[in-house]
């Protein structure tokens, strides 16, 4: 017999997608407007470090080392948006434990990022 709860858990991700689509502006021809979106994300979040680009190169799913905080958010934004959308809606305490957890990994990894990030909205 299958386990109910794999169908749950893609619910309440697809609840969440829903929710961060709602937030998103669309120009004339149905495309995300970036710009209005982003304008209005800086001045929601506040947590990622303005105008900070990576410019070193990702190796799949490894992250680099020894990013500060704010820069942590900043390339989680830029190059795992969707993973960024999630972790802005953690409050600050549950950002800092996901930050605390990547900052300690011998081998930051984007998967174990984004396992926390789901596992501290559950909670939340």
């Amino acid at each position: 017999m299958l386990p109910v709860q794999p169908a749950q858990a893609d619910d309440d991700y697809l609840k969440m997608l829903e929710s961060e689509a709602s937030d998103l502006k669309l120009d004339q021809s149905g495309q995300i407007d970036e710009k209005a979106s982003e304008h209005e994300e800086d001045d929601k979040d506040g947590f990622a470090k303005a105008n900070w680009k990576w410019d070193g190169e990702l190796d799949g799913d490894t992250l680099p080392k020894g990013l500060a905080e704010d820069e942590f958010a900043a390339l989680i934004k830029q190059h795992f948006y969707g993973t960024y959308v999630f972790f802005r809606k953690l409050n600050a305490n549950d950002r800092r434990t996901v930050y605390y957890h990547y900052k300690k990994s011998p081998k930051p990894d984007l998967n174990d990022v984004r396992k926390d990030i789901l596992s501290l909205l559950k909670q939340q």
